[in-house]
């Protein structure tokens, strides 16, 4: 009887312990998010597609857009996908202006908040870019690693 008492006791306190432990976050993989912005439009509105640990694609806004001096960039950009959303602070500059008009800009970026399936991912890395004075447009590669709680 002891022996049957004992047993349903472990197995009880596994089950608690399966109901009430924390989340596990993944484990941090690579992502590459590339985005065509159109800063003809204000808000600065465009397109996006991601690979690797995010496999989604959709449309962005930039509701903060700021030029700081020095060349520096301050961005806050809303990416909407069939997952949810998530937003990025991005922080940028320019390395080098080619001679048709042309900037390179390089950068870092980081997730700060998301909803839906997005609402625990964490991520960050670098930021390479161009913006293409003929057109008002950036063309932009986001690599780095994410992982969800």
């Amino acid at each position: 009887m002891r022996r049957i008492a004992a047993v349903l006791v472990s197995g009880l306190v596994l089950a608690v312990w399966l109901v009430v432990r924390p989340a596990q976050a993944t484990v941090s993989t690579g992502v590459t998010i590339t985005s065509t912005i159109n800063l003809n439009t204000d808000p600065a509105t465009g397109t996006w597609t991601a690979t690797g640990d995010i496999n989604d694609a959709g449309t962005l806004v930039e509701p903060r857009l700021n030029l700081v001096g020095n060349g520096e960039l301050q961005i806050t950009r809303v990416n909407s996908g069939s997952e949810g959303t998530f937003t990025l602070r991005i922080l940028s500059k320019v390395t080098g202006v080619e001679p048709n008009g042309d900037v390179d800009f390089t950068g870092r970026w980081v997730v700060i908040s998301g909803t839906g399936q997005y609402a625990t991912l964490h991520g960050q890395g670098t930021r390479t870019a161009v913006f293409r004075a003929d057109t008002g447009t950036v063309t932009e590669t986001l690599t780095g690693i994410v992982h969800f709680d």
